[in-house]
């Protein structure tokens, strides 16, 4: 299955809300207890983090304070779109590629999230493709809670 994985949620927040909670504040909802280089060593992170530019990473900080890439930053169109290199736990040269658009809706905002480019994993792509199938539900699901949860200050 190396066809790109295509999924849509939608959140009660504009564009630019769901844009800066994405990027900004991916350290509030991605799970990294379950999803992250640290989780593969029955760690957390210590902080997950989107830098806001092209060119930037996004990036974990493990318990011990190593920094680990999980990809680069390739288009930054706040409120609107983003599209970023995937490798978390590998190198570079392994990267396939994410992007997440933001259309407004009556409701909020729907994000749509397309993850391809596997086949540069070669016999792995399969099963890489097959487990990202799930796992961007995870995620997802996790940041559309995050969305619905009403902000104190």
């Amino acid at each position: 299955m190396n066809d790109p994985i295509n999924k849509t949620i939608s959140v009660p927040l504009t564009p630019a809300e769901a844009f800066a909670l994405f990027t900004d504040g991916i350290d509030k909802w991605w799970p990294g207890a379950s999803h992250s280089v640290s989780a593969a060593k029955n760690k957390s992170p210590r902080k997950v983090g989107f830098d806001t530019h092209k060119g930037g990473k996004i990036s974990e900080i493990t318990d011990e304070g190593e920094t680990e890439i999980w990809g680069t930053i390739l288009a930054y169109d706040p409120g609107k779109y983003l599209a970023f290199t995937w490798h978390p736990g590998k190198s570079e040269d392994e990267a396939t590629v994410v992007t997440v658009s933001f259309k407004a809706t009556e409701a909020g905002t729907r994000c749509d999230l397309c993850h391809g480019g596997f086949d540069i994993l070669g016999d792995l792509a399969d099963a890489v493709s097959t487990s990202y199938l799930q796992g961007w539900d995870i995620v997802l699901g996790c940041f559309a809670t995050t969305a619905k949860t009403p902000v104190h200050a």
